[in-house]
């Protein structure tokens, strides 16, 4: 089985330097552009399904490739979405790991109120995996998602503690990372 991991382009809250987490902001105008300019990418290779976070920044991302093709398979899958920071989704990007590091907290493991830890969008990563395993072996699919749930998927397939979070470099927007499995 070949996974394409598809991390969306530019948001209005990356442009704005706001940690989103699962608010639902759409694509900026250079995130516009730049996936309109990863057609010509995605495009060398073939994908038997797509599979989308619910927030209109993944959609508006593969969209213009999906436009290219004559009835695509494209699934919706709340697994994918992206970190839940609870109490610090919409503050600005560096707020939740100051808190942290002020209040000697690990920051994999450490959930912020009525929100996830990384360690939790880790044992959700280990979900989509078992469930794509189980419905679509074989098949080459695209994932397009979010920074922390792709970067926490990257290290199951490459076989890589939760604990290395930190230590390797996530995916930027726009990048594509392919592996087989």
């Amino acid at each position: 089985m070949k996974l394409f991991l598809l991390r969306h382009t530019e948001s209005l809250s990356n442009k704005k330097k706001i940690a989103a987490s699962v608010m639902d902001f759409g694509l900026s105008e250079k995130g516009k552009k730049d996936a309109k300019e990863l057609v010509s990418t995605l495009s060398n290779n073939s994908y038997d399904f797509f599979i989308v976070s619910p927030l209109k920044r993944t959609i508006q991302t593969i969209q213009p490739f999906l436009a290219t093709l004559e009835k695509p398979r494209v699934i919706t899958e709340p697994l994918t979405i992206e970190r839940d920071l609870g109490v610090f989704t919409g503050t600005p990007d560096g707020t939740f790991t100051k808190h942290c590091k002020k209040n000697g907290l690990d920051r994999i493991s450490y959930r912020p109120q009525n929100g996830e830890s990384i360690a939790d969008v880790y044992e959700r990563a280990k979900k989509l995996l078992v469930l794509i395993a189980e419905k679509y072996k074989g098949k080459s699919i695209l994932i397009c998602g979010h920074e922390v749930f792709l970067h926490c998927l990257e290290l199951l397939l490459t076989n890589e503690p939760v604990e290395n979070f930190y230590l390797c470099k996530p995916l930027a927007n726009g990048e594509i990372a392919e592996f087989e499995i």
